[in-house]
């Protein structure tokens, strides 16, 4: 089973195209981060999780789904991380969630997508978005072979003193800058409710046909970048910059050409 949370869509992406290689069924993790629960899967016999890199960190809000979770002891279950850079995000957080869950880990693996976190960084044009997905075929090909195999990824190494600097740096990040307080809506929102219903933490109410945005936020960006009419910015951070819309599975369809088997 693949297991997947996504704001924007590209850890979907991935995990749709793993799932369409290794035949396994998904799972969106949001059908459960929206209601605070974890999902009974102890009828699966293997599991694999994608999911975006947070500050060199798999997403709290998943991992605490994890946590909440049930699996089958001794499940295998591979980690697959997608960032925007070139690094994967710190594997020890995979590694332990694995072992409190007693699960077999068999590695951690980063697939480089489309920047989207547009609050601190400017997403790139279509072209070269386009590039980067298409440069991820072959990477999820050669990850989708190893999971159907049932081999481990290559040991990306723990280093402990890094992830106590790291997780020191992440929860700094969530208590100080990972807040909804400065999203405003603009006068071409038409209060649809579209950012209510793809936020994964039910974070967004409709007051009098506009948004409104609690205090439980994880920064997934879906709201502001998935918002049909472009009405929604972050303070001032976002202002004049290009929205990112994760791509559809099927509008990469030449992964199965790829020669990576």
């Amino acid at each position: 089973m693949i297991i997947f949370f996504s704001g924007t869509g590209n850890s979907r992406f991935v995990a749709e195209k793993i799932a369409e290689l290794t035949g396994d069924t998904l799972c969106d993790a949001s059908f459960f981060t929206r209601s605070g629960t974890g999902g009974d899967f102890s009828e699966a016999e293997h599991f694999v999780f994608v999911f975006p890199v947070y500050v060199a960190a798999p997403p709290m809000i998943f991992l605490d789904f994890i946590h909440k979770s049930s699996f089958p002891e001794n499940a295998p279950v591979w980690f697959v991380m997608t960032c925007a850079g070139s690094k994967c995000g710190d594997a020890e957080y995979c590694r332990q969630t694995a072992h409190e869950k007693c699960l077999t880990y068999l590695g951690t693996a980063a697939v480089r997508m489309p920047q989207n976190y547009i609050t601190f960084f400017h997403t790139r044009n279509e072209e070269e978005n386009r590039r980067t997905i298409q440069q991820a075929l072959p990477v999820i090909g050669e990850l989708s072979d190893q999971i159907r195999n049932r081999t481990a990824f290559p040991d990306s190494g723990s280093k402990p003193w890094l992830h106590a600097l790291i997780k020191t740096a992440v929860g700094i990040y969530y208590q100080v800058f990972m807040k909804a307080k400065h999203f405003r809506t603009a006068s071409e929102c038409v209060g649809c409710g579209y950012c209510a219903k793809v936020c994964p933490l039910r974070n967004i109410r409709l007051i009098n046909s506009r948004p409104v945005w609690g205090t439980n936020c994880t920064h997934c960006m879906a709201c502001i970048n998935l918002c049909p009419k472009n009405a929604i910015e972050y303070g001032k951070a976002t202002k004049g910059k290009p929205r990112y819309k994760g791509p559809r599975s099927g509008d990469y369809a030449d992964i199965n050409s790829c020669d990576v088997h």
